[in-house]
């Protein structure tokens, strides 16, 4: 079963309208990208209404390559804030455990990255597709944290699984985790097959029709080429 969240920030009846555009598998590859980028720009209001006194230059935006354009160029614009410092990463993911139950133990280690210098983080703003697992975004915090050192760390996700949040949460000590803020609007209790259901509607890469497992990480973000 779906839990909302965050709905009484924005215009309801969008967010609902781009979530079910998401889950549905039949939403072709202009409509998804688009359904991503309103998601990013209500979150971005939510976390502006979070964060009034977060200032651009002091606030770095991290993400991985394929929510760049669409997910986190959404979020940039709807807190308002300006242009922001970004950290974008592309990431494999290895199988390192299957458990007994068919659940899978991953590795999401970076192999390529673009990172902005920034001189005073004070908040740091993670943003995922959506967030089954912790290890994408434990991997992008594991890289910044010694860099950085941000006051507070906001984790946006249109889509987060019910464990989630506190899996995520064991894998860092509390001088860290009490930094964090999670930000999203839907959460889902149920999984089959590795995939939460409804989620985004499987797997995000052909779904934005960035290719499969294997081509995916050669595609830039014009996010990077706009710096290039």
């Amino acid at each position: 079963m779906r839990k909302f969240e965050n709905l009484q920030y924005g215009d309801e009846a969008v967010i609902k309208a781009s979530l079910d555009a998401l889950a549905d598998k039949d939403t072709n590859v202009n409509d998804y990208r688009e359904a991503f980028r309103t998601l990013g720009v209500e979150l971005g209001k939510v976390l502006a209404s979070e964060y009034r006194t977060a200032l651009a230059d002091q606030t770095m935006l991290v993400c991985a390559f394929e929510d760049a354009d669409w997910l986190a160029s959404g979020v940039e614009s709807g807190f308002g804030k300006g242009e922001l410092k970004k950290s974008i990463y592309w990431n494999s993911r290895e199988v390192i455990y299957t458990n007994e139950d068919g659940s899978k133990v991953e590795i999401s280690p970076i192999e390529k990255a673009y990172e902005e210098p920034i001189d005073n983080c004070r908040l740091l703003v993670i943003v995922k597709s959506i967030i089954s697992t912790s290890c994408v975004v434990k991997t992008q915090i594991t890289r910044l944290i010694g860099k950085v050192i941000p006051d507070q760390i906001a984790i946006l996700a249109p889509v987060m699984y019910r464990d989630g949040v506190p899996n995520l949460m064991r894998e860092f000590p509390e001088e860290i985790s009490s930094k964090f803020h999670f930000i999203t609007f839907a959460v889902d209790d149920e999984r089959k097959d590795n995939e939460m259901i409804p989620g985004i509607g499987g797997m995000v890469y052909p779904r934005l029709g960035l290719g499969d497992m294997e081509t995916k990480n050669r595609y830039i973000p014009e996010m990077v080429l706009r710096k290039m």
